[in-house]
């Protein structure tokens, strides 16, 4: 029994090495900061705030988790808040310190970020929140994380790239904001460079 918790110790020492040897990761600044709801629901706005926030702010992160975990579920705007909470439990493991936490809560981001695509219908094309469909946010919300988290530890990079192409190729992304359309292309950019 002694030697289990030794041989423990030895392996998270290893691990600890090992992702201080150039696992860490950073999540691009680029996840929509466009993304808010309508005035009428306040919870749902400021949970996206403190989201947004969390995004320049470590500190903020445990806020932002907290807030999109309580809010109560809308099947309207259910993808979206799914993806950011994934995104947010992302930026959690990039902040953790210890490296069975960073991956941790970067599986369980990508996990929720899956279960956020996966929630995905027709009609969240038609949902729109600050002009922009739900379902397209909820893209790329999902590529952006996708993209940020190393490849070679989670495998998400060509989700990214797919997700991204289907953005593109979306005719409701021709009506979608401008600022919108200059997300994706940041992402997009963002794409390019990790490709290198």
């Amino acid at each position: 029994m002694k030697f289990n918790s030794i041989r423990r110790q030895w392996l998270a020492l290893a691990a600890v090495k090992l992702l201080a040897l150039g696992a860490a990761f950073a999540l691009p600044h680029f996840i929509p900061a466009a993304i808010a709801t309508p005035a009428a629901d306040g919870n749902f706005d400021a949970a996206l705030r403190e989201f947004d926030a969390a995004r320049t702010d470590e500190k903020r992160v445990d806020a932002a988790v907290a807030a999109l975990r309580g809010l109560p579920s809308d099947p309207q705007r259910q993808p979206l808040q799914a993806a950011c909470l994934g995104s947010a439990l992302a930026l959690q493991g990039k902040a953790a310190w210890m490296p069975w936490n960073k991956m941790k809560y970067t599986e369980q981001g990508l996990d929720q970020i899956d279960a956020a695509l996966a929630m995905l219908k027709p009609g969240h094309g038609a949902v729109l929140v600050r002009g922009v469909p739900v379902a397209l946010q909820t893209r790329l919300v999902a590529a952006a994380t996708f993209i940020a988290v190393p490849d070679g530890l989670f495998h998400r990079r060509a989700d990214g790239r797919k997700l991204l192409a289907a953005l593109r190729a979306d005719p409701l992304l021709a009506a979608a904001p401008a600022a919108f359309r200059a997300e994706v292309d940041a992402a997009e950019a963002r794409l390019a460079e990790s490709a290198k």
